[in-house]
C-alpha cells in the first residue's frame, strides 16, 4: 500500500474509535437521564414531582386555615377591646 491509503485507513480507524468512545457515552447519559426522569415522574409509583405536588396541596391549605384562624382572632381582640373601652367609660 502507499503513503495515502495508509493515510486514509488510519484516519477511518480514529474515526470509528472516536465513534465508538462517543456512542459509549451517549448512551451512558441516555442511560443516566432515564433513570433520573423514572425518579422524578415515577415509574408505577409516585415519583418526587407527585410528592412535591400534594405537600404544596398541604401548604397551600395550611396557609388559608392559618389567615381564617388568624381572622378569626383578630375579630375576637376587637370585639374584646371594644366591650373594655365601652365598659370603662
Amino acid at each position: 500500500m502507499d503513503s495515502t491509503q495508509e493515510l486514509i485507513l488510519t484516519e477511518l480507524r480514529e474515526l470509528r474509535s472516536d465513534y465508538n468512545a462517543h456512542a459509549r457515552e451517549t448512551g451512558a447519559r441516555m442511560s443516566t437521564l432515564e433513570s433520573q426522569m423514572y425518579s422524578l415522574c415515577g415509574n408505577g409509583q409516585p415519583g418526587r414531582i407527585s410528592n412535591i405536588e400534594s405537600a404544596v396541596q398541604q401548604l397551600k391549605a395550611w396557609r388559608w386555615w392559618l389567615i381564617g384562624a388568624m381572622a378569626g382572632v383578630s375579630g375576637m381582640v376587637t370585639a374584646i377591646a371594644r366591650i373594655a373601652v365601652a365598659w370603662k367609660r
